[in-house]
């Protein structure tokens, strides 16, 4: 029996791992990265099976809801340029499914059997709490109570745990294959410190380590997309950006959309100093939200996606919220082998505008 969703999703906020829409309009292989891995493929394959039976185009009867996952509109909220979910292709359904269970696992620390209890009355209730036995919005045509939709959604899960016939790819990644969602390493500094990518590309252009930003203190590289990036200072990442699309091929910022985000796939890494490490414009991360990562450490693949006009890496350095020049700290590390105090980092003389 196909089931309504009848409440609203809580709008969760996307953790890591969607498909990249490359600019051939394929897909690439769907991967989950990070914390989760890769049951998240199952976890989709769970819920289109349920929810409809695997049907991209499927609409319910008496409620917006439509796709595979069963979106209603209000929660679509025109994902991606579609303004209903059936609308969309299957990578764009999958890609906002991924967002809205990776907010889940990562608002429930990983705990798989919340994200059937979200997905059909948007949240968990609280232990004990009635609701868990009662039909949520029968007159929507529901009949199961959360606990009986959670106990067949986890039988269905764990059947397909075992399935390797699935509906998404599952990416089998080589520890350094571009763009794939395992990433390598590089030997530290002295220090604790990290050039941010292979110093080979640099050697093609060491330069580049002190180009200047375009209008504010930052650092942008040139580099060929699928370079592997690595934490500059180790640290804990708190926050992870993951919008797969390039701003401009998107029609950002001229007809009003309010998903497109600047720094495409991205991360944040705070530092045991205070200090907040931000890259942008990556294909693919390597590393989740909360994960502490060491100087070296591959934390994405570079890319092209949000506010970007060509593959490069995108490098802030905040001290107490201000952003530092990243620049003198490259050059260092490259050209001495050495690090900097990011609070001695200049404020300006870093870009076109200062």
């Amino acid at each position: 029996m196909k089931l309504v969703l009848a409440l609203p999703f809580p709008l969760l906020i996307s953790v890591a791992m969607i498909p990249v829409v490359l600019g051939g309009g394929d897909s690439a292989p769907f991967t989950g990265c990070g914390l989760y891995g890769g049951e998240i493929d199952t976890i989709l394959r769970t819920i289109r099976t349920l929810e409809s039976g695997d049907d991209y185009r499927a609409e319910a009867a008496g409620s917006t809801a439509s796709g595979a996952y069963q979106f209603i509109d209000s929660t679509w909220d025109g994902y991606g340029g579609y303004q209903r979910a059936s609308s969309a292709p299957p990578e764009v359904q999958d890609a906002k499914a991924a967002e809205m269970v990776r907010g889940t696992l990562g608002e429930h620390e990983g705990n798989v059997s919340a994200v059937p209890v979200v997905w059909y009355v948007g949240g968990v209730p609280a232990a004990g709490s009635s609701r868990w036995d009662e039909v949520p919005v029968p007159d929507a045509g529901n009949v199961l109570t959360p606990r009986q939709y959670q106990a067949r959604w986890i039988d269905k899960y764990q059947d397909l745990l075992g399935d390797d016939d699935g509906g998404i790819d599952s990416h089998e990644a080589d520890p350094l294959e571009a763009g794939g969602c395992i990433g390598g390493s590089i030997e530290a500094l002295a220090g604790g410190w990290s050039l941010p990518g292979p110093r080979s590309v640099i050697d093609a252009n060491p330069s580049a380590l002190d180009d200047p930003h375009h209008d504010y203190p930052a650092w942008d590289w040139i580099l060929p997309e699928n370079t592997p990036v690595y934490a500059v200072r180790g640290g804990t990442v708190v926050s992870t950006q993951y919008w797969p699309f390039n701003w401009w091929d998107e029609g950002c910022g001229l007809n009003g959309r309010s998903d497109c985000r600047t720094c495409g796939i991205g991360v944040t890494i705070a530092s045991e100093d205070g200090t907040r490490w931000t890259y942008c414009h990556g294909t693919n991360l390597t590393i989740a939200d909360n994960a502490v990562v060491e100087a070296g450490q591959q934390i994405m693949w570079s890319g092209n996606t949000g506010r970007s006009g060509t593959a490069h890496l995108h490098l802030e350095i905040r001290t107490s919220g201000v952003r530092r020049c990243p620049q003198p700290l490259l050059v260092s590390m490259y050209r001495d082998e050495t690090g900097a105090i990011p609070a001695s980092l200049p404020l300006a003389g870093c870009s076109f505008e200062t």
